[in-house]
């Protein structure tokens, strides 16, 4: 769980994870950028893409989880969902660059700020499981950076 409690809080974590997050493309040489990761499903570029993306999708549950409510489809709904996300960036990250998932990530981090913005003093607790994992409202802007952490693990760099 997370121990983001307000919209300082979130800020100072989104600007972390931008930071992390830039730190991670930028120490990627052209060569890394498409070399196969430790994730049996895309390459570094690939996942550099998947992060950026994971950024701006970020605020799809909140609603929900301010109302203490989550997003968990069934088992069988999530093999289908996982499968559909490994083609979906695949085919969505063609042709990204360092610079375009930099700009990307940008897009989702400037709108997690302004959604921060608009949580109540009493919601940042709220929760429930969304796709799997019980999360708070606060735990989504502490996101970021773990998602950053666990696919920067799998980026190969030899």
């Amino acid at each position: 769980m997370s121990g983001i409690t307000n919209a300082d809080e979130a800020r100072a974590a989104l600007e972390q994870a931008r930071t992390e997050y830039r730190e991670l493309v930028l120490g990627l040489s052209e060569d890394e950028w498409n070399r196969q990761s430790n994730n049996a499903g895309w390459n570094n570029g690939q996942l550099c893409w998947h992060i950026a993306f994971g950024v701006g999708a970020g605020g799809q549950s909140l609603s929900r989880l301010r109302k203490n409510k989550g997003m968990n489809p069934p088992a069988p709904l999530m093999a289908v969902i996982n499968f559909a996300s490994l083609w979906f960036v695949r085919i969505r990250s063609r042709g990204a660059s360092p610079e375009s998932v930099l700009a990307f990530f940008d897009e989702g981090h400037a709108k997690m700020l302004d959604l921060a913005a608009g949580i109540g003093d009493d919601e940042w607790g709220n929760g429930g499981v969304v796709l799997g994992e019980e999360t708070t409202v606060g735990g989504v802007f502490a996101f970021p950076s773990e998602h950053i952490s666990e696919h920067a693990s799998e980026m190969r760099r030899d």
